[in-house]
């Protein structure tokens, strides 16, 4: 097993100050394989079929990458996310409805801090969901969250409009920060976004809580300054595009679903090519401390998509700033308990050891794909002395393509500006997920 080298990482200093200047994702070099049409042979079965006719058509062109070699990070989960996952060993079971429980109580535990279920049996009929639990602990290890995102829609043309969403997000559980928060409703976590740029849409704020028991539905509730009040939005509808994109709330970070919504199972573990951020691999991610406490991150300023290239001769939504990395994946089906669920059933491709997602395949009903999300992955790097880590890198980029409309909706983060928040282990306040909130911040 390759050293443990993100403890390196200086808070506010760059592992590496390398900005590319003149990057260019088509062009081959000595660092891997660049997929395309002359070999996309290689990658069958390594990835989606769907995503894999990108790079056969040329409207892809990723680099396929070694990360096991000098030079790059490795994957290893934070210290004390580390122990706790081991300490989770045969702690904790599942309800008939998919609810985590101590098995000696019966009861849900209160607060639970890494992978709840670090041994998985692929044997195992309830497999996929232990899976997907994994992957929320994971998510929800870097804690409260307030960041600036640009919610681009494209066609083949370009850019159709762009969209700035602040959003913050308060969490009680799977992070460390929340083991001591009153949580008298049993929350799981709260989000608030609020629509800062364009004018026509400013103002317009929803507002979400989660609860942490297995039957009861998120409570979702949105402001829009044209109504100038506040209405309650039923939470079946989160397969729905977000403000006329084909973002769903259920993709968040690659997969937002609750999962006692769904149906699991898990198909196979094998090798995947992944999306990975190469500049968090690298060592090459800007931490610096935030505005609001915790920790921000600062993007590069290259090319995150095609449309970012005046050259680019391939889909303007190709995530151009990522590399391809085998990795061992979980493959796992989710069917939605919902029957008016936009989508049939969605294949979700996790790596086996991160438990980062990569690629969603959505199907309609009649079992043709109607979408694919994308989200590339970064390693854990170390802040204040090491007592805290963060998922950090160079450059994000989540990208919902739309195969019936032949379109798709990206979500970036704006680069190179140290005053644009990307902050994680923030302390949220309570009191800015309120429904009085949810007004002042509309107006």
């Amino acid at each position: 097993m390759k050293r443990n080298r993100r403890g390196l990482v200086g808070v506010g200093v760059v592992a590496a100050a390398v900005l590319v200047c003149g990057f260019s994702p088509a062009a081959a070099d000595e660092e891997g394989v660049l997929l395309g049409p002359s070999n996309w042979q290689i990658a069958q079965g390594l990835m989606p079929d769907e995503i894999l006719e990108h790079y056969r058509r040329g409207e892809y062109s990723n680099r396929i990458v070694d990360v096991e070699r000098p030079g790059f990070l490795d994957f290893t989960d934070p210290p004390d996310f580390r122990a706790a996952s081991l300490a989770n060993r045969g702690r904790y079971e599942l309800t008939e409805e998919g609810t985590i429980i101590d098995p000696d109580t019966g009861e849900q535990p209160p607060f639970v801090l890494g992978l709840p279920f670090p041994d998985i049996e692929p044997s195992d009929p309830r497999a996929g969901l232990k899976i997907v639990w994994n992957y929320c602990y994971t998510t929800w290890y870097s804690g409260d969250e307030y960041f600036l995102t640009e919610l681009v829609m494209l066609n083949r043309r370009g850019v159709e409009r762009s969209i700035r969403v602040e959003n913050r997000a308060r969490l009680y559980d799977g992070t460390p920060e929340a083991r001591d928060r009153s949580n008298p409703d049993n929350l799981l976590l709260q989000r608030l976004a609020r629509v800062v740029h364009p004018t026509d849409l400013a103002g317009t704020t929803s507002l979400t809580w989660r609860f942490r028991d297995g039957d009861k539905h998120d409570s979702q509730w949105s402001y829009v300054p044209g109504l100038r009040r506040v209405r309650q939005v039923s939470a079946l509808n989160r397969s729905d595009g977000f403000l006329g994109s084909d973002i769903s709330l259920d993709d968040g970070p690659f997969f937002d679903g609750k999962p006692e919504d769904f149906d699991f199972r898990l198909l196979e573990r094998r090798d995947q090519l992944l999306l990975i951020d190469p500049f968090s691999v690298r060592g090459e991610a800007e931490i610096v401390p935030g505005s609001e406490g915790g920790w921000r991150i600062v993007w590069k300023d290259v090319p995150r998509i095609g449309a970012d290239m005046p050259d680019w001769t391939g889909v303007p939504w190709a995530p151009v700033s990522a590399i391809l990395v085998r990795r061992p994946a979980w493959i796992v089906e989710a069917v939605p308990k919902d029957p008016n669920y936009l989508y049939g059933r969605l294949l979700l491709h996790l790596d086996a050891e991160t438990y980062r997602g990569s690629f969603v395949i959505k199907y309609d009903r009649a079992g043709s794909p109607m979408m694919a999300y994308l989200a590339s992955q970064g390693v854990w790097y170390a802040v204040d002395g090491g007592k805290s880590y963060l998922s950090a890198g160079g450059v994000a980029v989540r990208t919902a393509e739309n195969y019936l409309y032949d379109r798709a909706s990206v979500i970036l983060f704006p680069p190179r500006d140290p005053r644009n928040p990307a902050d994680y282990r923030v302390d949220n306040p309570a009191d800015l997920f309120s429904i009085d909130a949810l007004i002042r911040f509309g107006k």
